[in-house]
Order: structure tokens, then sequence, then C-alpha cells
């Protein structure tokens, strides 16, 4: 075939090539075509390229790429024993499992792998019996005789001591066996009667492999590996086998109903690909096991403040039998399909699979490809892991009044940590005793792999930490630089238990910085160790707050013009501090404040599981008008960890109001001794993990009025005056009063509340009269069944600001007829028994005459209860209301009467909840089992519907051309119709 340019019109000829390109004259047709060049073609008919490869070749490529390619997952390994003519029965463990797998144990495996040869019989039931024995730490059967001349290599004969197996199992792990085989069994009934008497079933015949039928109890040993402790204590949960199965070039009826009974997945595969892609299956089928996501983030048009923009943010974390979980953050859309709003993948294909409510397999996130709903797969993650370290900006705040520098060695000194020395800053900020350690501390934070000799040079598998509290944070700087409305400069801020705030690109997925307080250098060292632990250990766990200031209202965050973008955000369970940057450049972030229980005034502060928000109070203001404060409550008390009816706590007693820019204290609410900064309020004896709702009640922009709700089970309203309190003017302006005690003193009615109150106003009768929501609920116990929880509508009738203290009990009295009418306070607290009981929906049910009693009672009533019937049923997130529905989540732990499986993080079901804030009429939807529901944020499309996104349920078995009224197919619930535009925008929070 000679060189040149294909030429048009030729038909058995000689020459089918033009020397110049104007003489070869092809017409296309407009089909496409594929070109080889000669070389190519020559180099496919040469046969003497083609190389025979054997089954077991094919087999030790693709394991050993499956290892290499996998440094996150520890292998074992165990191969069949000769079998014939005098060999061993069964098989043996050639490669114990090693926990933790360094790159020179990984070599080590492959290179066992490489020496394998085939030889002798199929004996897949003996083989899996002897790997029975080793997962549970018994004696070794099969697997120490071994045929010299034909089983190599030899066993591991560090898996096993004095002749038992060292069992390879920890605390609430899961062993999973991928079990391949090229034919059906032979030489294989050694260890049926074991198994019989084991499991305390028959087994039974399958095809043989020598044209016959033998028995064979390979089913049978699976299924009792996936649902029986394998190592026999009940206090460290449950060590259960999962099964795999293979069958390369073979496909058996056995394998398939090993793998069904062994709650595992059965493969087949005919060629080399196929056996790989058998293998990725296999291992991705665990990976996503225990995954789950986080409420998602709803990115805001910066130019229409009145709709969001399509982009959503998931972020994910995937619980670990070590503490170092794995969190990531994923970009997926909101597109409308036949009149719906639904979230979609890169593609514009629905991400969500209606059978099982989770992320399909297939979806492929943006910046992404085919990662679905695999935690360690796509997003910010998987650029992140596959990024070289030393590109990475990581600020700490170890400068002059915390001002930010470089993460690295030269800045992390004991004076910047107020500590005498090197020794001293070591041991009791980092954990550890020597430079070494220390410096590998550093360099796994920068994302190095430390699980070799320095120097690091190497990335982490993967980098970024688990994401279970803190929302991702859409921030919208739009037409900033050379972006435009149309493609705004949009980052991602969201925090992590690895100790780190990260801020990533809209466009790319790819981080900008981040920021880790110094103040956690203590998880660093525990995450680089990664111990088994039933605990995780807790870094960044809040949602971060972003206030934004446009001052010239053209829409885009500008640095240069003045605009301002700060960003505030605590740890929640990561420790008793709360942070504030300057986000106003995306790029260069600057360090503004940070409080702790250590500053004066705030010694009350708590664990900080309050989001922050920021608004303006009448009162505090300079030249340029009301300045902006930040508004919290006062933290979590561990001393509600304890079990047993809660006492009282001893911090996080209250509220306290920041000034947003420098930190100071503006007002607190708390019991302490009142003074010009401080409202004594003696009642408040339990601390506040929720957000605080605020209200401006008179329409002037400014935040006129507090709620939140406490660990005791009381709900408070705070009434700010118009000024604040000075030595010229010492009179108390602000009010707090106790809205609502709705703990009874019991174990059974021991109700917490760690929501943010939902605040709606409306009118009843021609009367306005302010809405307060809120359900009860341990956010720290979800698997507690003793208490009886319930959701609540509190009514208050004081629509207006108090402006005098609270009555006293003689105030109260009726019999004085200076006293009446009775001020309003002297009907509160509101009591539990006194709100009307809608559980049995008893306003849409039953006769006339008895809906008109029930409506009666209702009218008289200061509100409504609903009770959670399940057994241990909890709202454990906030509420929201659109259309006069309020839609809260609720979870209901599983098996609480027959005891807790401790490896199993939130096993139970939660359920969403759709109920009129009038009547009560009701519905329910289920979300998918086994996780908490988040919060649901809002989606406000360009027409003004609205949704609330959340999980779909799952197997929905609705007629899809019958929804129900709210219809949560595809990521989002409908049915709150449409609002008016323009129309005030939306206070929303998450906390959960």
């Amino acid at each position: 075939m000679a060189d040149g340019y294909p030429k048009d019109n030729v038909v058995n000829a000689d020459v089918y090539s033009a020397a110049t390109p104007a003489d070869s004259n092809v017409n296309w047709g407009g089909t496409a075509y594929t070109f080889y060049s000669a070389n190519y073609i020559d180099y496919l008919n040469d046969n003497s390229l083609i190389v025979d490869r054997s089954r077991m070749a094919i087999a030790q490529d693709v394991i050993t790429d499956l290892v290499d390619s996998n440094p996150s997952v520890d292998f074992a390994l165990g191969t069949f024993n000769y079998n014939a003519g005098g060999g061993a029965n069964g098989g043996r463990i050639i490669r114990r499992l090693i926990p933790n797998m360094t790159a020179t144990d990984r070599t080590s495996l492959m290179g066992i792998v490489d020496g394998l040869t085939a030889s002798g019989n199929t004996p897949l039931c003996e083989t899996y019996y002897e790997a029975y024995r080793y997962i549970t730490g018994n004696t070794v059967l099969y697997g120490d005789d071994r045929n010299p001349t034909y089983d190599s290599p030899d066993r591991d004969r560090l898996a096993d001591s004095s002749g038992r197996y060292i069992a390879p199992t920890s605390d609430c792990a899961y062993i999973y066996v991928i079990m391949m085989t090229d034919g059906e069994p032979t030489g294989d009934t050694g260890a049926n009667n074991a198994i019989e008497t084991l499991t305390g079933k028959d087994c039974r015949r399958w095809a043989d492999g020598f044209g016959g039928t033998a028995e064979n109890c390979l089913p049978e040993l699976a299924e009792y590996m996936a649902n029986n402790d394998l190592d026999g204590d009940d206090t460290n949960g449950e060590q259960l086998a999962i099964t795999y199965t293979v069958g390369f070039a073979t496909d058996q009826p056995l394998l398939e109903e090993t793998a069904r009974l062994g709650e595992g997945q059965y493969y087949t595969a005919t060629s080399a690909d196929a056996l790989a892609e058998a293998f990725r299956g296999a291992l991705l089928d665990i990976l996503k096991k225990d995954s789950s996501f986080t409420a998602p983030g709803v990115a805001v048009d910066s130019f229409n403040r009145t709709q969001s923009r399509n982009e959503v943010y998931y972020a994910m974390f995937r619980p670990d039998e070590k503490v170092d979980w794995r969190g990531n953050v994923k970009k997926f859309a909101v597109q409308t399909i036949s009149g719906k709003p639904v979230i979609v993948d890169q593609g514009g294909d629905p991400a969500f699979d209606p059978l099982d409510g989770g992320f399909k397999d297939t979806a492929s996130s943006y910046w992404s490809s085919n990662d679905g709903g695999f935690v360690d797969r796509g997003g910010v993650g998987g650029l992140l892991a596959a990024r070289d370290p030393a590109t990475r900006t990581i600020y700490t705040n170890t400068g002059t009044a915390g001002a930010l520098g470089i993460f690295n060695s030269s800045n992390l000194t004991p004076d910047a940590f107020g500590q005498p020395n090197l020794q001293d800053m070591w041991q009791q900020e980092f954990g550890v005793d020597n430079v070494n350690d220390f410096n590998a501390v550093i360099a796994w934070a920068q994302g190095y792999n430390t699980n070799v000799a320095p120097p690091y040079v190497t990335t982490r598998a993967w980098v970024m930490g688990d994401v279970i509290h803190s929302q991702p944070i859409p921030v919208n700087y739009a037409a900033l630089g050379s972006f435009d409305e149309d493609n705004p400069d949009q980052r991602i801020l969201v925090g992590t238990n690895s100790g780190f705030v990260h801020m990533f690109g809209n466009d790319n997925g790819q981080e900008d910085w981040a920021f880790f307080p110094k103040e956690l250098s203590s998880v660093l060292n525990k995450r680089r160790l990664n111990a088994v632990s039933s605990d995780n250990v807790y870094g960044v766990d809040l949602t971060p707050s972003v206030y934004r200031q446009d001052v010239n209202k053209d829409g885009t965050i500008d640095a240069s013009d003045g605009d301002k973008a700060w960003a505030y955000f605590g740890l929640r369970r990561g420790g008793p501090y709360l942070f504030a940057l300057d986000i106003s450049n995306p790029d260069l972030p600057a360090f503004m404040w940070q409080a702790s229980p250590f500053v004066t005034g705030l010694s009350e502060l708590g664990l900080t599981w309050s989001r922050p928000v920021v608004g303006r109070i009448p009162g505090y203001s300079d030249a340029n008008g009301p300045k902006p404060v930040v508004i919290f409550g006062a933290g979590y008390d561990l001393n509600k960890d304890s079990s047993g009816v809660g006492t009282p706590d001893s911090i996080g007693r209250g509220v306290f109001i920041l000034d947003a820019v420098t930190g100071d204290l503006v007002r607190s609410i708390t019991p302490d001794t009142g003074t010009f900064t401080n409202v004594q309020e003696s009642g408040l004896l339990h601390s506040v993990p929720g957000e605080v709702a605020t209200l401006d009640s008179n329409g002037d922009e400014l935040v006129d009025r507090l709620y939140f709700a406490d660990t005791g089970g009381n709900v408070w309203r705070v009434d700010i005056g118009a000024r604040l309190p000075t030595a010229a003017a010492p009179t108390e302006t602000w009010f707090v009063t106790k809205l609502a005690a709705l703990n009874e003193g019991t174990t059974a009615t021991d109700r917490r509340f760690f929501n943010k109150p939902d605040v709606v106003r409306v009118t009843l009768d021609g009367e306005p009269v302010d809405f307060v929501l809120l359900g009860s609920g341990d956010r720290t116990n979800p698997l507690g069944e003793d208490v009886n929880n319930f959701f609540y509508l509190l009514r208050d009738r004081q629509t207006t600001n108090f402006n005098t203290a609270y009555n006293s009990a003689t105030d109260c009295d009726p019999d004085v007829p200076a006293n009446l009418p009775l001020d309003y306070r002297c009907s509160l607290p509101i009591q539990h028994s006194s709100l009307f009981d809608i559980t049995s929906d008893v306003l849409n049910n039953g006769s006339d005459t008895a809906i008109q009693l029930a409506q009666e009672a209702l009218g008289l009533s200061p509100g409504w209860r609903f009770e959670l019937v399940g057994d241990g049923e909890k709202n454990l997130s906030d509420s929201v209301t659109l259309s006069g529905t309020v839609v809260f989540s609720t979870f209901t732990p599983d098996n609480v009467t027959t005891g807790i499986n401790i490896c199993a993080p939130v096993p139970g079901q939660g359920k969403r909840y759709f109920i009129d804030i009038f009547d009560g009429e009701r519905e329910e939807v289920q979300t998918p089992p086994g996780e908490i529901p988040p919060s649901a944020p809002l989606y406000v499309s360009a027409d003004g519907s609205t949704s609330i996104l959340v999980p779909p349920p799952p197997d929905d078995s609705d007629d899809p051309n019958d929804p129900p009224k709210f219809d949560c197919r595809d990521g989002l619930c409908t049915g709150f119709g449409r609002h008016p535009l323009p129309y005030g925008n939306y206070w929303y929070s998450e906390e959960y």
C-alpha cells in the first residue's frame, strides 16, 4: 500500500492513493469515515504480534492493577491448594490483611499475585470455609498443608500464631470477600458437614464440573457470614462479611446464589476488559456503602435576589471505622423537565435514582464523569486529590492579632501558639514528640502522603475531609473581572472535619485557597494516624454564614468599589470558637477576628453549634448608619451528652451579639449579672445550640425581636429596645420573655430543642399573630427512644414589642382591678398541656359537629402540638413554612427494642411532614432509609415557583400521572405554588 492521500472512485486497483491532496477529489457525502495509516494496517495484520494469554495471566494483570489503583483499600489474598493427586484440600491465605497498607505492602502483594500458577481442582467452598476461619480467628484447617511441588507461593505465616489465625476484623468493620473462579467446583465436598453444623442448614446440589451434581455449601456459608457477628463479641458491634462473586469465562447459578445470599453482587466476564470491569464494579459497590450527603447549597442570582440560580451543591461524607472520614462537594443543576424542576447532572439527565433515593451510579456531576453518589470519586474532592500539594494555598491565623500567614512549619511557631518552646508546642498543640513527626503532620495537612519515608512528594489518596454539618455556601461575586451576568464569578465555601475551610471555584471546581484555624492543630495528627474508633474527629463542622454588602448596588461584589463579603463560621463539636474572615477579594482572604470563652464577656460561650446571623439592631450605629452585628446562640454544653433527664448547664446559656467587623461584644443575654453589655435572665439554665430567629416587626430593616430555644425545652423571646443602656442612660430597654416551657421534667417528657424557631406572621380573625414553630428531638442521641417528642406551633399574640419589664405575680392577679386587662405575659409561659392536639387530624376528619368543636377548642388554645408517634421519632432539623404549609423532617431509629448495632451510625427511617398550619391537614413522605434527613433549602425559579430541595422518596409508588400535592420526586418538592414578584428575601439557615 503506497503512501499518499485517499483517492475517490477507485475499485480493484493496485493503487488507492493520490500523490497530492488536490488529486484525491474525495466527496465525503456527509458520512463519517475512519482512515488508518499503512503502518497501522501492517501492524494489525502481523500475526507474529499476537500473543495467547492464559486466563491466569489476565487475572493477574487485573488484580495487580486493582491493588495498585486503589490505595485507600486494604487487600488480603487467598488461593486454592492443589487439591488433587494427594494434595491438600481447600485453600490457603497467601497474604494477610495488613491495615493501612503502605506502598511497599502493595508492591509485595502484587509480586505474590504475579507468582501464582494455575493447577489442580477448584475447591470453591473449601477455600471459602478456610477464609471464614481466617476472618473469625479460628484454627488453621487447610491453610498449612501445601503441596511443595504445585502450591506456590507459600501461605502467609504471619496470618496465624500457634496454629490459630489472627482475625483481621475490628470494631464496626465489615469484611468484603471477592471470589473469582474460571470453572465449576471440583473436589469440593470436604467442608460441607462442618458448614451444615455451623449454619444449621442443609446444603443443596449444584453442577460439579464433571457433568454431574454435588452438594455444595457455598451459598449457605455466605448467608451465614453476612448475617452473623463473626467475632462473637456483642460489645463492639457486628463484624459481618459481604460476598461478591466473579465468574471468568463461566456463568454459574452457584455463584449468583452465593452473591445473593451473601448480600453482595454477582459478575460474569469473558475478556480481560470485562474482568477488570467486574472487579471495578464490585469494588465500587463496596466503596459506596454507608455514603451519605447533607443539605445542598443553592446559589442566588446576584442580579435578581428574588430567584435562585440553577446550580446546587451537595456535600457528601462516608463514615468509616477509622477517624479520617472522607468528604466531597459535587455540583449538579436544576432543569425543568415536563413542567417540573428536576436535579440533573452535567449531561442534563436526572441525577437521582427513583428506586433508592440516592444518586445514580452513572450520574456525572460537574467537573467529573460517572461519579454518581460515590464519595471519593469526582467532585471538588477528586480534583483536590489529583492536585500537586505544592500548588495549594493554605492559610492559618498565626500572625500578629491572628493575621493570616501561609500554613507551614516556619509560621507554626511556639510564639504563634503562646508556648515556651518547640517541645511544648509539638506535644500540647500537635500531639507529637519530635520534629520528624511534626514535619509529617504539616506535610499530611498540606496533602502529601506521609506513609513513606521523607521527603514527601506524592499526594494522599484522598485529601478532603468529611462534610457532615457544614452545608456548602455559594458566594456570588457576579460580574467581577472577566466574568459577566450570564457567567458570574461564583465560589463555594465549605468547612470539613479535617479542620479546613475551603474556597472552591464554581467554573472549574478547583480549590482557590483553604484556611486552617491553628486552634484545631490537635485534629491533624489524629486524622493522620487514622486510628480505628467509633467516634469521628471534628474540625470545622458548622455551616458558614456570608454577609455581602454591595455599596453601589450594581450586583457585583468588587472590593475596589468598597464592597464587602464577610464569612463567619463556628466549629460545632470542633471547639468553642467562632471565626470571621474578610473574603471581599475572593482570591485573598483576610483575618477579621475570633470569639472564644477566653475573651472578656464571652465566658459563657460553649461549643459553637449556633450558625451566626448577620443583621442590624436599633441603637447600634455610627455616622454611616446602623452597624452590622453577628447574632448567635451561646452554644452547646457537653453536660447534655449525659444520659437521663437533662440537668442545668454551666455554659452556652443565652445569646451573644457581636460587632460584625471587630468582634467586640455589643450585648448578651445570659444568667450572669446584668451590665450595660449583658441582659441578665436568671431563668436561662440550659444551653442554646440552635440558630437564633431574627424578626423585623415594624419594617424599618432593623432586627427588633429574637426567638430562640434551649436544650431544656424552653422557647424564649427577646424584645430589643430603641437604644442601648449607657452610664448616662442606664435604664434597661431589652426585655426577655419565656414564651413556652415544654419540658415536663420526666424521662418521657425531657424534650430538647436544637433547631431554629420558624417565625410566620399571619392574621387570625382579623388580628395579627406571630406563629412560632419548632420540633423537639435530641440531636446528640438520634437513636434514643425514651422521649415522647412533638412538633409545636405557638401563637405569640403580642405582635408589637414589649417596652416594660416582665410582670410579677402580683401584677397578674385578676382580682386587682388596676391589673385589668391583664398583660399578655401573665398567660406565659405556654405549657405543653395547654396546646391543642392535632395528631389525630380531628380538624379534618369526623362529623361536622366534632370538627366544629375542635375548631373552637383550637381557637381558644395558644397553639397546637403534633405528636411524633414513632418509637424514638424526633425532629432533628429546621422547619420551613411556605404558602401556609410547614415542612419538617423526623427520624425514627430501627431496632430500638432489640438492641442497637453500634456499627450502624443511623439505622432507621426518615420522614418528611407537610402540615397546614391552620387546620393540621398533612401529608407524609418517606426519605431514603438509614439517613437523618437534612433541612430543606429553598429553590425559587424565575417565575416565582418555590420548591424545596430534598432527597427523593425511595421506591416511589405514586402514579406519575396523578402525583400527590407535594411531589418530591427528582430531588425537589413542588406544590407550594408561585409567589408574586418581587417579594421579600428568605433568611434561610441550615443546622442539624
